[in-house]
This record gives C-alpha cells, structure tokens and sequence, in this order.
C-alpha cells in the first residue's frame, strides 16, 4: 500500500507513522511539499524549475519524516517493497519525467503514479480533513468522475487513478486510528474514490 502524508498533519507526522508501522503491513510513504512547495509556488518561476524544485520539496519534508522511518531512495522502480519506508521521489521521477510539468501535478499526483507504475492498487491520502465533502456532506464513496474539480485532492490525481485503476481513500490523520483502521480493515471514516 501507498500512504500519502501531507505536510498538512506534519505535527501528527510521527504518530501517523507509528499508526502505519503498528500495522505489520508493507506501506511505502510519499511526503508531501508542506511548506516547502509553498515557498516554490511564490518564487513565480518558470513551470521546469519550479516543477523540479517542488518535487525537491517533497525529497526535503520526506526527510523529516525520515526521523521516524526508513528512507528509500530509488531511479528506477526494481525494488522491493518491505516493510515500511519514506521515498524521497525526486530522482525516481526526474528519471521516467512522466508527469506535467506544472502545478496540476501535486504530491498527490506522484503518490497515484508511483502506485501505478508498481502495480499497487491502493494508496491512503493522510491530509488535515475527514475527506471530501459534497453539497456540505462527506462523501463516503466516490465515482472518480464524481470527484468535485476542486477538493483536497488534485484532479490530475484522480485521472492518474482512474487510468491505472487504484482506489485513493482520503482520511483525517488528526484523528487517532483512522489511518490504522483503513489498512488493517478496509474501513475507516474518509472518502474512497474508485469506480463503483
């Protein structure tokens, strides 16, 4: 399984982990940009080196999330996933450099692709939110195409899923078990996107 941890639950980071390692299970996390992107975005660069910075900004708040976990660090995908491990995606995705070139590509959309090009048909978006909310109620299954154009994750990620056929579930890691919950059960209060 993939785990996404957005910068966003960087204060719960270490319990989040804790959560996911208590599992047993094979989990390979994908840092978020946090802060670090955000300093990209303002620098109003062009879309190459911004785009290439920014995956930097992964590799940077991915080693801070080192400090609880193994890091990976990986240019090609021949490698075997076990236990669980922090990729720093930068060179793994300078390499193959299949992702637009631009903000439409978040963290989000690398977590999809990398689980796509490993064959992993499950990744956990860990963000500050219950999950995605449509017409102010949370959605507990959604449609890919059912996804709202603007929500707490990035359409290109939806996309990506949708093209290599992996279910995105969207939890609050702020709340204590929801991450365990989903990996060991299948089952946790968030939203599940896939096909239906």
């Amino acid at each position: 399984m993939i785990v996404k941890v957005g910068g966003s639950v960087f204060k719960r980071a270490k319990e989040v982990i804790e959560e996911i390692k208590s599992t047993g299970k094979d989990c390979l996390i994908i840092p978020g940009g946090w802060v670090f992107a955000d300093i990209v975005r303002l620098m109003d660069l062009d879309d190459d080196t911004a785009h290439w910075m920014a995956l930097k900004a992964m590799d940077v708040y991915g080693l801070y999330l080192s400090s609880f976990a193994e890091t990976l660090e990986a240019d090609d995908f021949n490698f075997k996933l076990e236990g669980m491990k922090v990729l720093l995606p930068y060179s793994l995705v300078r390499k193959y450099d299949e992702l637009p070139h631009s903000w439409e590509a978040t963290s989000d959309s690398v977590a999809v692709w990398v689980a796509g090009k490993l064959g992993i048909r499950k990744v956990v978006k860990v963000t500050d939110v219950d999950g995605i909310f449509v017409n102010g109620k949370l959605a507990e299954k959604l449609n890919y195409d059912e996804v709202p154009e603007k929500s707490c994750i990035d359409s290109l990620a939806v996309k990506l899923a949708e093209k290599f056929g992996v279910e995105i579930f969207v939890c609050n890691g702020f709340v204590r078990g929801r991450v365990k919950n989903y990996i060991l059960r299948g089952s946790a209060v968030g939203t599940l996107i896939g096909r239906w």
